[in-house]
């Protein structure tokens, strides 16, 4: 018996022949890959036209899940804000009510609003590039079941995590006017991709994935 399940655990891998134990070893398109072997076969399979919607077994995070990811990270990082701004705006108005711009409380008010602004800047950077590398989802994501990874099922590196932050809080949301038909075409490409890649998935070459889909 502990033969027969020793046999069962050790599969060869279809490219190189090798053998590997079957944890070792990833389904694409039907056929058993190594890790060595897997991203020059993904992107054979994928280029040849072969694969199907998710050749790696993955189930995609739709438009919706991803909404409320989006969501729950804004609440996440909205909340303090908020009680911040309850404690601030308060002063602020009443140094603005003096109409004295040249006054001290004025001037350090306005010196700390930008401060604050530059903080939760750079926080909101952190918050997301730091999660994307080192566990490949955010907060928000997390909840939902979702992970991003490349194509070939690989973490993200620095420069993918600050590229992606970037096309999305930056390019995609964030210029003015044109924010709104940048947004509206990568929502149209989320909903309609096979792999449910939005604008900056698909300049960043990753995907948004349930982590339980890849186990």
């Amino acid at each position: 018996m502990s033969q027969d399940a020793s046999a069962q655990t050790v599969l060869p891998c279809s490219q190189c022949g090798r053998t590997f134990a079957h944890s070792d070893l990833v389904n694409i398109a039907g056929n058993w890959v190594c890790g060595d072997c897997k991203p020059g076969y993904l992107s054979r399979v994928m280029a040849s036209g072969a694969a199907a919607a998710s050749p790696l077994g993955w189930h995609y995070g739709g438009f919706w899940m991803r909404f409320g990811a989006r969501m729950i990270d804004g609440i996440v990082l909205g909340v303090p804000v908020v009680i911040l701004a309850a404690l601030l705006i308060p002063n602020l108005l009443k140094a603005q009510g003096q109409g004295d711009a040249s006054n001290p409380a004025f001037a350090a008010i306005a010196a700390f609003s930008l401060t604050f602004f530059l903080f939760y800047f750079l926080l909101v950077i952190c918050y997301e590039v730091v999660l994307l590398r080192y566990r490949g989802a955010t907060l928000g994501k997390m909840a939902c079941g979702l992970k991003v990874v490349r194509s070939d099922g690989s973490s993200l590196g620095w420069g993918v995590s600050i590229g992606r932050f970037v096309m999305w809080n930056v390019v995609t949301s964030g210029i003015p006017y044109l924010n709104f038909i940048l947004m509206l075409i990568s929502g149209i490409m989320t909903g309609t991709d096979g792999e449910k890649r939005a604008l900056h998935d698909r300049v960043c070459d990753t995907r948004v994935v349930y982590k339980q889909s890849m186990a």
